[in-house]
């Protein structure tokens, strides 16, 4: 989708980016745009030598995000770097990275180009058991990543302004950031920001069952997870991408972004995967289910406020504005409830 975040780039450009990265005698012999991305501009690059790679391209300094958007890049390589090293989730390799502004008025990296294709679009030829084996799979990923821990709660670069002791105090810091946000670009919400802070606060007791922060993906739906067919047998999981929502938290508010506008409990495939990952299963106690709740409000606020400074424009976005503003009052009536 197109946005005002996507920092274009000339071809010209693009070559003194690849010759800085991967030597002078390596050229670019294609380069195609990826549309599929929301905030970064990404292009899949050709080389004459060496095998595909993926330039992925962080909006211009001067353009307006939202708070926790600050420093996302960076976020999401630390994520591939450390995801690789600890664990066995399939992350891309990061080839390179540049954040010294020097070249060009950005930061961007190189990553191996992925050979499959999203499970959004690649589930069109999937039967039901390859997609129930799929789900069954990320459960696995979603169980591995709890693996990671840190020693502090909330977004992992200051500039997001949310990081803190205890998981309340982060994520309600994360609530306070995107609603100041809201204010920041006059965008209008089912209910007063004050109000819908007021309702956060007033359910983030059930947050106190946090205790260890854990690397939270929070963005694992279904464009984001990469599906390969490699032979005659089922198809897995190439790769988890887009790590960039990443924070340090609870790790079941990954169950939001799983199913972003569905019930996880129906799951069945994904729970069981998660439960062979985690070695216990879920349980969907009342604490959990209204934790839940606060997870997705959160993510809902972030889908709704977000069209804003990235000047979302036609109808196909229009349609989807309307469905998260539904779901968000519906999530908001919820916690009220």
């Amino acid at each position: 989708m197109d946005s005002r975040t996507k920092r274009r780039l000339e071809p010209g450009q693009i070559q003194a980016l690849v010759h800085h990265a991967m030597g002078s005698s390596v050229s670019v012999t294609s380069a195609r745009e990826l549309t599929g991305g929301f905030f970064n501009a990404s292009y899949a690059l050709e080389l004459s030598s060496g095998p595909p790679v993926v330039l992925k391209v962080a909006p211009p300094p001067d353009v307006p995000i939202l708070t926790y958007e600050h420093g996302i890049m960076q976020t999401e390589i630390e994520l591939y770097e450390r995801v690789r090293r600890e664990t066995s989730v399939p992350v891309p390799e990061v080839i390179s990275s540049d954040f010294t502004r020097s070249r060009i008025d950005t930061d961007y990296f190189f990553m191996e180009m992925l050979r499959g294709a999203p499970l959004n679009e690649a589930k069109r030829a999937l039967s039901r058991t390859e997609l129930e084996g799929v789900k069954a799979e990320l459960g696995q990923i979603v169980g591995r990543l709890n693996a990671l821990r840190a020693d502090r709660f909330g977004y992992p670069r200051p500039e997001a302004r949310a990081s803190a002791p205890t998981w309340r105090e982060a994520f309600l810091a994360m609530v306070a950031n995107i609603l100041e946000d809201a204010g920041r670009y006059a965008v209008k919400l089912p209910r007063p920001p004050q109000d819908i802070l007021a309702l956060f606060r007033a359910r983030a007791g059930a947050l106190d069952a946090v205790k260890v922060p854990v690397l939270t993906h929070f963005d694992l739906w279904e464009g984001n997870i990469f599906v390969l067919r490699d032979g005659a047998g089922p198809p897995k999981i190439e790769a988890v991408i887009d790590g960039e929502r990443a924070f340090w938290g609870d790790p079941n508010a990954e169950l939001t972004s799983v199913v972003l506008f569905g019930d996880i409990e129906r799951e069945a495939s994904f729970l069981r995967g998660y439960q062979a990952a985690a070695g216990a299963p879920l349980a969907f106690n009342d604490n959990l289910r209204e934790r839940l709740l606060l997870y997705r409000a959160y993510l809902y606020l972030i889908m709704v406020i977000e069209a804003a400074p990235r000047g979302y424009k036609g109808l196909t976005y229009k349609l989807m504005h309307a469905f998260f503003r539904y779901n968000l009052r519906r999530v908001l009536a919820k916690l009220e409830s």
